[in-house]
């Protein structure tokens, strides 16, 4: 049994970046258009208001605040709600679930704890399914493009000091320098 949580964990992992794609271009306009209305009045429209202050405390602690912005100021908590209106409406459950066991082993409220004992909650979960979840997550809505609910204001780009720009010079890399080189001078 060992052996087969180990490779579905791998699997989660290595298959995070393709899940966050597919979910993203799975989103309706509609559910886009929705979301930024809800998130503009402050309220949510997917999630109950108890689990998302769960899970907007889990993603604060996973991407905390700290001399940069961190997934709280991002509005990471909107981009789960969003797409938990449709791609990740069959991982409601799932959230719900982990987010009522972390709030059993807190003592009943997780977001009532201090943050080292937050941490020290999150850090006795860390191999967890419903961790690695909410890592996911927390990373997709903070730095996915803010028009799927998170990203607000796009700080998580500020983060990463990512330039906006619509058009990017080749070379990309050191990687392609030779093969752009080369159809440069040809023409």
């Amino acid at each position: 049994m060992t052996k087969n949580v180990l490779e579905r964990r791998t699997l989660l992992k290595l298959g995070s970046t393709a899940a966050v794609t597919a979910l993203i271009s799975a989103a309706a306009p509609p559910l886009l258009a929705a979301s930024a209305a809800s998130q503009k009045a402050g309220q949510f429209q997917h999630l109950d208001k108890t689990l998302a202050l769960t899970l907007e405390a889990i993603t604060a602690r996973i991407l905390p605040t700290t001399d940069t912005p961190g997934a709280r100021e991002a509005g990471a908590i909107w981009f789960i709600d969003t797409m938990s209106g449709g791609p990740l409406a069959s991982v409601i459950p799932d959230l719900r679930v982990g987010a009522q066991e972390l709030n059993s082993a807190s003592g009943g409220d997780f977001t009532k704890l201090p943050e080292a004992e937050q941490d020290a909650q999150l850090r006795a979960i860390e191999n967890s399914d419903f961790f690695g979840l909410m890592h996911m997550l927390t990373l997709a809505g903070t730095f996915t493009m803010s028009r799927y609910g998170g990203n607000r204001g796009e700080v998580g780009w500020d983060i990463l000091g990512f330039e906006r720009r619509h058009h990017w010079q080749v070379p990309f890399g050191y990687y392609d320098a030779q093969v752009h080189e080369s159809s440069e001078t040809a023409q």
